[in-house]
């Protein structure tokens, strides 16, 4: 998870390097524009959240119109920003895209706690809460949610979905995810699964037992040669398809307005 990690991070720096001098635009078209709020599941539970979203037709704030949210799950040692490519795509699609910095797997501290992914789904259940009905309520739909998350961040999506779950998720997507400790329950809720048969991290059997504890209409795509998530790199050549994948499932059932 790490390298990963690390290769992404990379990707982003370069590409953010290789781009001819800004001009001036006489343009308005909405860009995409990053935020963190800063967010606490008490003292020990820091959770700054990242945000990426349309800007307004002044080029700040945020686009005008509720805006369905999509929240996003980081791996062991990992964090929100080495997915920028993801979740400026989803940004640009018309969703707001929430990635919290969970307080003890992130990619800031000398060992990340596996121990503490159980705990996730509560964090990403308060963030979620939090952004809806705070001082962003007017420009999100809080009605349709997406959570999806990759490895760690993965099972901590699907441990989301546990009996009592709200209503307002409405789908999930679990890219080299595992099982989570919590049964599934609740509103019944489609869920996309993605996993490379050659993962030395996640094994791809680890992936389908937790593909057949849902219960809900479902759909599992291997991806084939692939190991640890390289196919979310911009730079891999599995990435167009599995990028173009996500967005066509989160358009399927959390659409934009």
């Amino acid at each position: 998870m790490r390298n990963l990690g690390a290769f992404l991070a990379a990707t982003v720096l370069l590409l953010a390097g290789c781009g001819a001098a800004p001009q001036a635009r006489a343009s308005t078209a909405p860009r995409v524009l990053t935020r963190v709020v800063q967010l606490a599941r008490g003292k020990n539970r820091p959770l700054p959240t990242t945000l990426w979203y349309l800007s307004g037709p002044d080029g700040t704030g945020m686009a005008t119109g509720k805006h369905p949210v999509v929240l996003f799950s980081h791996g062991l040692g990992g964090l929100p920003e080495q997915f920028t490519p993801l979740a400026t795509a989803w940004a640009q699609a018309g969703y707001v895209v929430a990635a919290p910095t969970y307080p003890h797997t992130n990619g800031h501290l000398k060992h990340a706690d596996a121990g503490d992914i159980p705990r996730q789904p509560a964090d990403a259940a308060y963030v979620l809460k939090k952004i809806t009905t705070g001082d962003l309520a007017a420009h999100l739909d809080g009605d349709h949610v997406a959570a999806v998350g990759f490895s760690a961040g993965a099972t901590t999506t699907l441990g989301l979905f546990r009996e009592g779950h709200s209503r307002s998720l409405r789908a999930g997507i679990s890219v080299a995810g595992r099982r989570p400790s919590s049964a599934f329950g609740g509103p019944a809720a489609p869920m996309l699964f993605l996993h490379g048969d050659e993962d030395p991290v996640v094994p791809i059997d680890a992936g389908r037992a937790a593909f057949d504890a849902v219960p809900w209409p479902k759909t599992f795509v291997v991806v084939h040669g692939a190991g640890h998530g390289q196919y979310l790199n911009p730079g891999q050549p599995d990435y167009p398809a599995t990028s173009a994948r996500i967005l066509k499932f989160l358009e399927e059932h959390v659409p934009t307005p």
